[in-house]
């Protein structure tokens, strides 16, 4: 794994210098690495080895991974009231650090799209005799997922995106409209996704790589943001969704992990069986990554001391604790990722102990992975969309999985509505500081909702993207067929 971190950082350093004057002007890689290039198997591997590179680097310079939590509102800021601008809509303005501003360049995310579309072209033609047809196909399809999976974050982020699919063509595009590229993008993973391995040999691989199981969920996860925004279809959504968590649950790769004190760290750190994809990120490897949740809801030392001298940096508002965890209601969850979390000491001696499998309580290096898709996230995602087909049992059924899980009292309502918020808090609770939050309100419309966000928007500011984040300026200098948002024009 060491070697492939490594040779991650070099192509990410190559793709770097093959980054386009012009907006997506896209040269061949050769002319970058010499004619040696793209000859065997090594250099396929890393390739799309270095694709995973450059993502990882975008998510570790700033605070896109947590927006889909802060952005919603709920937090406290105490000592990071630089982040308030996050929970209420003040996009445009400086954090002073923290790399808040990071997530208005797309730059990186083009980047890796370049490289991947590079390993979608060259790898079938390389001749290797020991590289196989198969695992030919599998690489390939491999780079389609992580093209697909930027792509689904970027209009999570931006709405209309430029659509690129091939490392040629040097034309200029305009931004595409996000039902388009979402449509296009799964179209193409769908076709690719039996040609990934159902798993690898190698246990360091386990969730960090594409697979049949992440492209499946990536897929069903597409199908939820359409349905949100495209009302006429919703059903076909639905449908589509149910059908490949279905798909992907009989695989039989994943498991629910219980909730105990021993245990619910591993989920966290990455690399479970209960993880279906991340990026990984590990402390031996150097490097400290900052600008995560973990950092700002611990205090050091994490395993407390008794002592006052130490206070959280930002902690959660206790109204929606008391939402989504009713008192005296039993929830193994509340348990283990809160510790005194109604402190009267202006909440600040709270902890929220989910990702405290760090390396060093001082330092607060982080050495967990970033998790996107989990077993238990795409269970309550079957659940939802089943709840919206009005298939009533199996969504219950979904939804108690989940909750019985973290020994919380089943569900025994009945469907339509009242289903529908259960499973939303039970998404909140259980993705919670995952970067869901955001976008579940998003595509479900309860962004409108101030019960459950603090961060409302109204129909018209939905209408103009509110939601979204403000394009860079260089983005349009760079391409002037490139318009923003009209929420964020000055």
């Amino acid at each position: 794994m060491r070697t492939w971190y490594k040779i991650g950082l070099l192509l990410c350093l190559l793709a770097a210098i093959g980054s386009c004057k012009k907006f997506l002007a896209v040269k061949p890689l050769d002319t970058l690495s010499g004619n040696d290039f793209w000859k065997t198997k090594t250099d396929a591997q890393k390739a799309v080895t270095g694709v995973y590179a450059i993502l990882l680097g975008k998510f570790t310079r700033g605070i896109l991974y947590n927006a889909g939590d802060f952005r919603a509102g709920n937090w406290n800021w105490y000592d990071k009231t630089n982040l308030k601008m996050l929970g209420t809509n003040r996009m445009l303005e400086t954090s002073n650090g923290d790399g808040a501003e990071d997530p208005r360049n797309w730059t990186e995310f083009y980047q890796a799209i370049a490289a991947a579309n590079l390993c979608i072209d060259r790898i079938p033609g390389i001749q290797d005799p020991a590289f196989s047809d198969r695992d030919k196909k599998a690489l390939v399809a491999e780079a389609k997922f992580i093209r697909t999976f930027i792509y689904f974050y970027m209009v999570r982020l931006y709405g209309d995106v430029p659509l690129q699919l091939s490392p040629y063509d040097k034309d200029l595009r305009p931004r595409e409209k996000m039902l388009t590229v979402l449509e296009v993008c799964r179209k193409d993973l769908a076709a690719a996704k039996d040609d990934l391995p159902v798993a690898y040999e190698d246990p360091t691989n386990r969730a960090v790589r594409g697979t049949k199981g992440a492209a499946l969920a990536l897929m069903a996860h597409m199908n939820m943001w359409s349905a949100g925004f495209d009302k006429a279809n919703q059903q076909q959504y639905w449908t589509a969704t149910a059908a490949l968590i279905k798909e992907l649950m009989d695989l039989h790769q994943y498991i629910l992990l219980p909730y105990t004190k021993e245990t619910f760290k591993s989920i966290f750190k990455g690399r479970s069986e209960e993880g279906i994809f991340e990026l990984s990120l590990d402390a031996n490897y150097g490097g400290q990554f900052h600008q995560l949740i973990c950092q700002w809801t611990l205090h050091e030392p994490y395993i407390r001391s008794g002592g006052d001298g130490y206070f959280s940096e930002i902690t959660p508002i206790i109204k929606h604790l008391d939402r989504m965890y009713p008192r005296g209601e039993s929830d193994k969850r509340f348990d283990l990722w809160f510790d005194d979390p109604y402190s009267t000491r202006n909440g600040q001696s709270a902890m929220f102990l989910k990702f405290s499998a760090i390396t060093n309580p001082v330092s607060r290096d982080y050495d967990a992975n970033l998790i996107f898709f989990r077993y238990a996230d795409v269970i309550l995602l079957r659940a939802e969309a089943l709840a919206y087909l009005g298939q009533n049992a199996e969504a219950v059924n979904m939804l108690n999985m989940v909750r019985d899980r973290a020994g919380a009292k089943e569900y025994n309502g009945g469907g339509g509505v009242a289903l529908q918020d259960a499973i939303f808090v039970e998404r909140e609770k259980e993705m919670m500081g995952e970067g869901h939050l955001y976008y579940d309100l998003l595509r479900t419309g309860r962004i409108m909702d101030k019960n459950v966000t603090e961060n409302p928007l109204t129909a018209d500011q939905m209408e103009k993207r509110a939601w979204t984040w403000p394009i860079s300026d260089d983005a349009v200098k760079n391409n002037p067929l490139v318009t923003k948002n009209q929420y964020w024009i000055q």
